[in-house]
């Protein structure tokens, strides 16, 4: 996934994340954007239709895209184990507790609950405890 537009989910993305394929989930993207797009021009006539898909467009294609983004990204690194935790006790199929606090913080991210600033704040304190 290539993320241009939040600079901490790309960097999630290359350093935690790693280089995942989501190519399926861009195309998935796209499939729900078009069916978001007709579904808002249906009520339009037709000759209008053209004019309010690129309306829809340009107010919201960003937004969805970068919601699509965080998504993914977060559903990819719920699953996400770090080989070499001394937390686990060589468990390895469920995360660690700081793992799971982690995830806590991404999620509230993800959901625009917490800023990028206060997201990486509290991810360096809990590495920092």
């Amino acid at each position: 996934m290539y993320i241009v537009e939040d600079p901490l989910l790309a960097l999630i993305t290359r350093f935690v994340g790693g280089y995942a394929d989501v190519e399926g989930s861009q195309d998935e993207l796209m499939e729900r954007q078009v069916a978001a797009i007709r579904a808002h021009v249906e009520g339009f006539p037709a000759e209008e239709r053209s004019l309010r898909a690129r309306e829809w467009i340009e107010s919201h294609a960003k937004q969805y895209r970068q919601a699509w983004q965080k998504a993914v990204l977060s559903e990819q690194l719920r699953e996400a184990r770090c080989p070499d935790c001394p937390l686990t006790h060589g468990d390895g199929s469920r995360p660690c507790p700081i793992h799971d606090r982690w995830l806590a913080l991404l999620n509230d991210y993800v959901a625009d609950r917490i800023s990028s600033a206060q997201y990486v704040e509290d991810t360096l304190a809990l590495l920092d405890a």
